[in-house]
């Protein structure tokens, strides 16, 4: 039994270069801070909706209704400069879990007005788990923070997957749930005046395509836990998962921007042997 739970806690926390730990907190930091300017509007400014539309979740259901424009304002922008700090690495103790929290409320927030995005989830926890890695030399909390953000990177895609077979079930595996979504994905953004992908209609009419596209889907996110077994499955399946989402990118226009910039994947490989991003993690936390 001492040897079978050795065994465990090794698994979860194995030595890892803290170097790696590192680049891969600045990258999900840099990621947050891109992604948040970029959607400032969205996150920060809910004038768009209707009182009626709000329905909390998470953190926010303590909330009876929207907070004013004011107050959203402020906890976006000061989300952004915690963000900066916790990327550069900056007093990390007070830093790292005051982002998390932040970022935590203000994407919560913005999902309690109906649109919920698994990628935004999973970024989430990744500043989480960081957050209370925070700066360490040692390489087990470096291994346990790399491991644990790995892991959550894996039981996001596996959820996704169990969610389409319980709610699909056969109509997923044969292909015909994702024809009628691609279908009415793209119809409705017609309707709307929205872009569409052109490709959507071609595909849509392909049952061959639609259930060998359907049954990728289910290996990539239901196979993701393979990705923890060794470096070379890590890359294998951070390759499949990649073009799964460019693939969802092409056909629908729908971008999950986490993964697809490759930063979602990130505690899954050594991203430390990128000399330029290892040079600048180092120089951040000399403060130079």
């Amino acid at each position: 039994m001492r040897r079978a739970a050795g065994a465990v806690v090794g698994w979860l926390a194995p030595e890892a270069p803290p170097a790696r730990a590192a680049v891969a907190r600045m990258l999900v930091g840099a990621f947050a801070i891109v992604y948040l300017i970029a959607r400032l509007r969205y996150f920060a400014d809910g004038s768009r909706h209707t009182a009626a539309d709000f329905a909390p979740v998470g953190v926010c259901a303590i909330l009876d209704a929207p907070l004013p424009a004011a107050a959203t304002w402020a906890i976006a922008l000061a989300t952004i400069a915690l963000g900066i700090s916790f990327t550069a690495g900056r007093r990390l103790g007070l830093v790292g879990p005051a982002f998390f929290v932040a970022l935590l409320w203000t994407i919560t927030y913005a999902s309690s007005w109906g649109k919920i995005l698994h990628s935004e989830n999973l970024l989430v926890l990744h500043v989480g788990v960081f957050a209370l890695a925070g700066a360490s030399s040692d390489e087990r909390a470096a291994g346990w923070a790399l491991r644990a953000a790995a892991i959550a990177t894996a039981l996001t895609y596996v959820v996704a997957g169990a969610t389409k077979l319980r709610a699909g079930g056969a109509a997923w595996l044969s292909g015909d749930a994702l024809g009628g979504w691609l279908a009415w994905d793209a119809l409705r953004k017609i309707e709307l005046g929205s872009f569409h992908s052109p490709l959507a209609a071609r595909v849509a009419g392909s049952p061959a395509l639609l259930q060998g596209l359907a049954l990728y889907t289910l290996v990539v996110e239901l196979g993701a836990p393979l990705a923890l077994a060794s470096r070379r499955a890590a890359y294998a399946w951070a390759a499949l998962a990649w073009l799964f989402h460019a693939g969802i990118l092409a056909t629908m226009a729908i971008g999950f921007f986490y993964p697809l910039s490759g930063v979602a994947f990130a505690p899954l490989l050594p991203v430390e042997r990128i000399g330029a991003l290892r040079r600048l993690a180092e120089r951040l936390a000399r403060g130079g």
